[in-house]
């Protein structure tokens, strides 16, 4: 998504200041400690995990490192409590969780694990005249790309291991196509061949601007927007309930893109997939898939597993997508084969969930998949065998809904 931001210099002069008073006290007599005691050998960090406890609007988001999800309830006892809202999710790179709290000025903030297992904030980045971070994607150890927004709006680059802005892409095209939009967001990154495809929706007062889906294709070699590729078989590329979930490329190279659609909004493009295929920079014509009518409703995201099969969520209740008004869930897992353009139905054994609370997928080992699951009775991680198209109950969380749980490799 060190602690340089204290003062180092007066740490170093502490430090020096201290050792020379050790020094100059010893006594000739003094006779060297044999200590022979082995030291502890390093936590090995494999997962991160972060949850949201209290009541709106007095959220906090709590964040852990875990060398294994082998238990039955987790709480908060040895997390880290964030100063931020309940927005906070977690992306992974390179055994580091990255976040950033909504709340001018935008802030990414990166987490790692020290020996002990506890969770350290080594650096971060801040942007000012911009309120968040909207999507990161890295491309390597000194290369990354994070999407701001809210305020001034661009695309940075910056280097993941010393937290420095290097660069800047000018989004002044992207966001001069529409002057009438009050709004611009940039969801979800995928590259290819040298080119970032990057989601974009743009609104008018909290209303999509037209029935049509928008790309843009940034060039990685010049930094700038090469075109923004637009289709109105769909709309409102918004992303989903987890980072990443809007975007996903195939083992061959396919991009495929999921928008919302507009009929929430009054308007008449479906939910539905878009894809780039793999070579081109423009929205494949014979390739759509209408979710809306293959699921029943309006689908949110799009998550593809590396054994090839896609996920979903379906709303059950449009009228409630946001879930102020019944105060009950209505999102529910579904699967889809993304190359036929058909539903496989819901998710065997998972309750209906909140979509407002964060709904993330996850692969952990051959068939096993890990769906996180929100409700009135409790939060949850449940574990979906491919092979058997079973389900059964992980773990569960009692420190709060869980928004990010991340593979750290």
């Amino acid at each position: 998504m060190k602690k340089v931001l204290f003062k180092n210099w007066q740490f170093l002069a502490i430090m020096a200041f201290t050792g020379f008073v050790s020094i100059s006290c010893s006594s000739d007599n003094d006779s060297p400690t044999d200590d022979t005691t082995p030291m502890p050998d390093p936590i090995a960090i494999n997962f991160g995990l972060s949850t949201v406890g209290g009541a709106f609007p007095n959220q906090t988001t709590y964040i852990q490192g875990l060398t294994d999800l082998n238990f039955n309830t987790i709480g908060n006892d040895q997390a880290m409590e964030l100063a931020a809202n309940g927005g906070a999710g977690t992306v992974s790179y390179n055994k580091a969780l990255y976040t950033s709290p909504f709340g001018a000025p935008a802030t990414l903030v990166k987490y790692v694990f020290d020996d002990e297992g506890n969770t350290v904030e080594e650096e971060r980045i801040v942007v000012p005249g911009a309120n968040v971070f909207s999507t990161l994607y890295f491309e390597s150890e000194t290369v990354a790309y994070g999407s701001v927004a809210g305020g001034i709006s661009k695309l940075i680059v910056f280097d993941p291991t010393t937290m420095r802005i290097t660069d800047e892409v000018s989004l002044s095209s992207v966001t001069s196509r529409f002057p009438e939009a009050t709004r611009t967001y940039y969801l979800d990154m995928i590259e290819r061949e040298d080119k970032l495809f990057m989601g974009v929706h743009y609104e008018n007062n909290f209303v999509p601007v037209n029935d049509s889906a928008y790309v843009a294709v940034i060039d990685l070699n010049s930094r700038t927007v090469e075109k923004i590729l637009s289709d109105n078989r769909t709309g409102m590329v918004f992303g989903g309930q987890a980072a990443n979930t809007g975007m996903v490329k195939t083992e061959n190279g396919d991009i495929y893109v999921q928008g919302l659609g507009t009929t929430l909004s009054g308007g008449a493009s479906p939910s539905g997939l878009l894809k780039i295929a793999n070579g081109e920079t423009d929205f494949d014509s014979d390739y759509f898939m209408d979710m809306q009518a293959a699921t029943g409703n309006v689908c949110y995201g799009i998550n593809l597993m590396p054994n090839g099969r896609a996920f979903t969520s379906k709303v059950e209740d449009e009228n409630d997508f946001f879930e102020f008004q019944t105060g009950e869930p209505q999102f529910t897992y579904y699967e889809i084969n993304i190359l036929n353009g058909t539903s496989e139905g819901a998710v065997p054994g998972l309750p209906t969930t909140y979509g407002s609370r964060g709904m993330i997928i996850r692969p952990l080992d051959g068939e096993e998949f890990l769906f996180t699951n929100a409700t009135n009775d409790e939060n949850a991680v449940y574990s979906f065998d491919g092979a058997t198209n079973s389900t059964s109950k992980k773990f569960v969380s009692t420190g709060g809904y869980i928004n990010g749980l991340e593979t750290l490799n």
